[in-house]
């Protein structure tokens, strides 16, 4: 018996369309008032797996195919006319973005099948470089004045053959910073959590590619969730292509887990409950006898490890 096809299939588009209709009315609408100081729509998983019939399709299609699934959310909201700016004009570059997916990866276990699918990774943000500018657009002149526009993509820059002008038969080309598009960007590394350990292991590292409105609003130490895609890139050792190819993330959500200390809001009934240990004669003995309470004794040890946690002032000193 022949297989009938999903009459959904041919129409993901209009499903999308229909689903930012329904629920995310509001959000569609806080873009188009503050576009383009807000240019990205964050979709909640949830959302696209519990969107009726062609929801679960939607959200699995998602997994396996997120560079379509991207297209057809911006198709559904351009055919729409789903965002239109202040002087009544479509957005360019807004960034469509999924969170809240409901299974985490750990980074020990991505493995070559995970290429080019979208997952999500939880750790500890252990380093960030600084926000830069980069090409994705680059536009090129030759001598005869035509211009010759060249995609970039992560990695390495990639310069014309030659002008694509018909006809034009130069080779050597200019870069023109200033007809060039260019986004922030930012590389991030996550590693994986302590308490995710077993035994002797040690945490494993993935690299993160970060660009747009998602740069820089992550600082090291933070508990994060990254979503996005998985890349591959080849390895060169020595001028020469390796068969062993490094992967990192394209980063398509940050969800900010835990933040460092100086974010942390103290309210009042914790201020009043920090002001009543602070007065407690026994205070400095719970604070060595807090670290480590698995280990009994090396008071000198944990006294050691107490202070530079839980350093300030001396009394005296306050008392000048």
């Amino acid at each position: 018996m022949e297989k009938q096809p999903d009459l959904h299939e041919g129409d993901r588009t209009g499903d999308w369309t229909r689903l930012l209709k329904t629920k995310y009315k509001k959000e569609l609408g806080e873009l188009s008032r503050e576009y383009p100081h807000k240019r990205s729509l964050s979709i909640d998983y949830r959302d696209v797996e519990r969107f009726g019939k062609p929801g679960i399709a939607m959200a699995d299609e998602l997994l396996e195919n997120p560079g379509k699934v991207l297209e057809d959310v911006w198709d559904a909201i351009k055919n729409g006319q789903l965002i239109r700016t202040k002087d009544g004009k479509e957005p360019h570059g807004v960034n469509i973005r999924f969170t809240n997916l409901p299974r985490k990866t750990l980074i020990r276990n991505i493995r070559s099948d995970d290429i080019n699918r979208y997952i999500s990774v939880e750790g500890i943000l252990r380093k960030t470089t600084e926000v830069r500018p980069r090409v994705v657009e680059a536009v090129f002149r030759c001598p005869a004045g035509h211009f010759t526009v060249k995609q970039q993509k992560y990695g390495k820059f990639v310069e014309p053959d030659g002008c694509a002008t018909d006809g034009c038969t130069f080779k050597k080309l200019e870069l023109m910073p200033k007809r060039s598009k260019f986004v922030d960007s930012q590389k991030l590394r996550i590693q994986e959590s302590p308490e995710g350990l077993r035994g002797g292991e040690q945490p494993q590292t993935l690299d993160i590619d970060v660009t747009d409105d998602l740069s820089g609003i992550v600082s090291p130490g933070d508990r994060i969730i990254i979503n996005g895609i998985l890349r591959s890139m080849q390895r060169v050792v020595k001028g020469e292509k390796s068969t062993v190819f490094d992967i990192f993330l394209e980063c398509n959500s940050i969800e900010v887990a835990e933040k460092e200390f100086e974010e942390v809001e103290i309210d009042e009934k914790a201020e009043d409950e920090i002001n009543r240990l602070s007065k407690d004669p026994m205070m400095y003995r719970m604070i060595t006898h807090s670290i480590a309470p698995t280990i009994y004794g090396r008071e000198d040890v944990k006294q050691a490890s107490a202070h530079p946690h839980y350093g300030g002032v001396t009394m005296d000193m306050l008392d000048m």
